[in-house]
């Protein structure tokens, strides 16, 4: 069986293939006869969309990369209807062609305690749903966990292999490149001002370093995974990364996201395969600040000023939330309904948010408090810091697996302390997609064919004792 995307036996995919023309075949019928102008339109839509469905649902970790690609796409990118139909289209091919896989080929299916501890959270969030205000808020926060935790399921299931683990990491650097090139479209050619707050792609300026930050591993990967003149060019280009990333989330002036940055870098220094980057960042900062003083102007200016109050106004939020849980402590307010049940506590403390109707805690933790109350915040916490111990537990079978692949450690770790900096006080932040790639991430080690591996080359290593007689 392969490790990447095993194909199902031939006669499985004739008949997927019979049904899919089938299906392209009616479906060109159906609409040719209504008499719709747009049918010859829709009817080679349709037939696409069945080629790429028949694709996908063959090669289920392939249909996993696309759903985690659209995931992460920015919100300028998102057409309304045609993004949420591909978006949610991709999510249900890739949870399908891992379930048929598992079925067709018998696979034994070992469920990671993080993905345990965030579907009993799902299941208690549904209940939630009997007292929350509103059911609308409720459904699309709920979707949105559900998504989440549709990844997570699945990275953790298919993510076990180098090459499984490549194919991700290509995923994140597409990703990555596809924001620094957007972000400077926008500075040399998108009317961007000096001393305004750059935004890419419609996006939150704080979430537009945040998702540079997870996207890192996906540059710096290839670098410890090649030699020669394969790791110099992907070095050249991991640097010229980081070089951009520092300047557009200055020009962004997001200070959480700064600071992010530079939590990584200095995280890098502790261990030898990552130092590199560390002293090349550094570096790179050091030489931001000196040659070009105007593009940290907005973020020297906004740190200087400290717009919003302490830490942009997060410690009336945080105040107001834990009011908030404070009286509904053992059910909550009702899934996605914290926001707008926190303005009645914020109103009376401040004036800063009285063109809203809802206020988000900026903080993951409070936000899930607020809304699931204890047992909520309890299941929630847990999945996290379970993940974190995973990670760090089971550190060591990616240094016995393969000296190259030893660096995945440091790499995460550091990428890690960072975007987490920046999570905990980030509003939204709960359910968003990066949260639950990241805890894919930290999963990766703990089981599959790399771990078996892994203890099979420590077993070898060991000398049997005899006692020669």
């Amino acid at each position: 069986m392969s490790n990447l995307s095993p194909d199902l036996p031939s006669p499985i995919s004739l008949m997927y293939v019979s049904s899919a023309v089938l299906l392209a075949i009616l479906m060109a019928l159906v609409l040719i006869l209504s008499g719709d102008p747009r049918a010859p339109i829709l009817a080679v839509g349709g037939a696409g969309y069945a080629a790429i469905a028949l694709y996908l649902v063959q090669r289920p970790l392939s249909a996993l990369y696309v759903a985690v690609f659209l995931a992460l796409m920015p919100m300028g990118l998102r057409s309304g209807l045609v993004y949420d139909v591909a978006a949610n289209s991709a999510l249900a091919l890739a949870l399908g062609a891992w379930l048929l896989s598992v079925i067709v080929q018998r696979q034994h299916i070992q469920w990671n305690a993080v993905c345990v501890l965030m579907a009993l959270y799902l299941v208690w969030a549904v209940v939630t749903l009997l007292w929350a205000p509103d059911l609308i808020l409720a459904r699309k926060e709920l979707v949105a966990y559900a998504s989440g935790f549709i990844v997570l399921l699945l990275i953790s299931a298919e993510v076990k292999s180098i090459a499984a683990i490549d194919g991700l990491m290509r995923v994140l650097m597409l990703m990555g490149w596809m924001l620094i090139l957007a972000g400077l479209q926008a500075v040399f050619a998108g009317g961007y001002q000096l001393g305004e707050r750059l935004q890419v792609l419609e996006m939150n300026e704080n979430l537009f370093g945040v998702t540079l930050v997870l996207t890192l591993p996906g540059q710096i990967w290839p670098v410890l995974r090649s030699s020669g003149l394969t790791r110099a060019f992907h070095l050249v280009l991991s640097i010229f990364f980081i070089l951009c990333t520092l300047g557009l989330v200055a020009l962004s002036g997001s200070r959480g996201s700064s600071i992010s940055l530079l939590l990584v870098l200095l995280a890098f220094f502790f261990y030898k395969p990552m130092r590199p980057f560390g002293i090349v960042g550094i570096i790179l900062v050091v030489s931001l600040l000196a040659i070009a003083p105007l593009a940290t102007d907005v973020l020297v200016r906004r740190f200087e000023e400290g717009e919003g109050g302490d830490l942009g106004g997060r410690v009336v939020l945080w105040y107001a939330s834990l009011q908030l849980v404070r009286d509904h402590l053992w059910s909550g307010v009702g899934i996605g309904n914290g926001p707008s049940e926190l303005y009645e506590y914020v109103a009376p403390l401040t004036s800063n948010y009285a063109d809203r109707s809802s206020v988000p805690s900026h903080n993951p933790l409070l936000e899930v408090a607020a809304e699931t109350g204890v047992l909520g915040v309890v299941l929630y916490a847990s999945a996290v810091v379970l993940g974190i111990w995973q990670f760090f537990r089971y550190r060591r079978r990616l240094h016995n697996y393969d000296e190259l692949v030893a660096g995945y450690f440091p790499l995460v770790l550091g990428v890690s302390v960072g975007y987490f900096a920046s999570w905990l006080k980030g509003g939204g932040m709960a359910a968003h997609p990066t949260f639950f790639i990241l805890l894919g991430l930290l999963s990766f080690p703990v089981s599959g064919p790399i771990a078996r591996a892994s203890d099979i080359q420590v077993e070898s290593r060991r000398i049997p004792l005899t006692s020669g007689l």
